[in-house]
């Protein structure tokens, strides 16, 4: 798969890259917007602000993704809010 063909969830960044990593709309229909981590049967998995989404992100990019917290930070606070669901008008 080309890269340019790779969409990123605009919650949380990941990587959608085939229908199963899609979310689900209140209809079941895929959501090739949000994964499915962040968006399922049509809304939010988690009803949180930009700042404590930065923290789940961090933990789990500790914890399951084996990075260095500062650098997890880093990472988090800097692509985080260029996404959609967190862009302020």
């Amino acid at each position: 798969m080309d890269i340019e063909e790779v969409k990123i969830c605009q919650s949380c960044g990941m990587p959608m890259e085939s229908p199963e990593d899609y979310g689900t709309d209140a209809d079941g229909g895929e959501n090739k917007i949000y994964c499915q981590y962040c968006w399922q049967d049509g809304k939010f998995i988690s009803d949180v602000d930009l700042a404590e989404f930065i923290e789940m992100q961090v933990a789990i990019a500790v914890e399951k993704m084996g990075m260095e917290e500062n650098e997890a930070r880093e990472v988090a606070q800097t692509t985080l809010p260029e996404l959609d669901r967190w862009r302020i008008e």
